[in-house]
């Protein structure tokens, strides 16, 4: 997400069941994750703050199960940043 947006009815729309992994693209307007982590607290998503997107990718492969669908959402900022993993 970008600073510069209101992110609240993107929010509203995400699972609440599910778990979130925090990172920002490597771009000025980026939103600091910690920043977008605490707002979607507000809506009762819960989350862990990462540095980038790999080590994003690296903790949900980690901590999902067999059945588990991991999502990479955002900008194609983010995905841009994926590396071979």
């Amino acid at each position: 997400m970008v600073r510069d947006k209101d992110v609240s009815k993107v929010l509203t729309l995400l699972p609440k069941d599910a778990k979130y992994y925090f990172c920002e693209a490597s771009i000025p307007r980026a939103m600091p994750s910690s920043v977008l982590m605490e707002k979607t607290l507000r809506f009762g998503l819960v989350g862990k703050d990462c540095k980038n997107v790999n080590d994003a990718i690296r903790q949900a492969r980690n901590e999902s199960g067999t059945n588990d669908l991991i999502f990479i959402g955002g900008s194609t900022y983010i995905v841009a940043e994926i590396e071979n993993l």
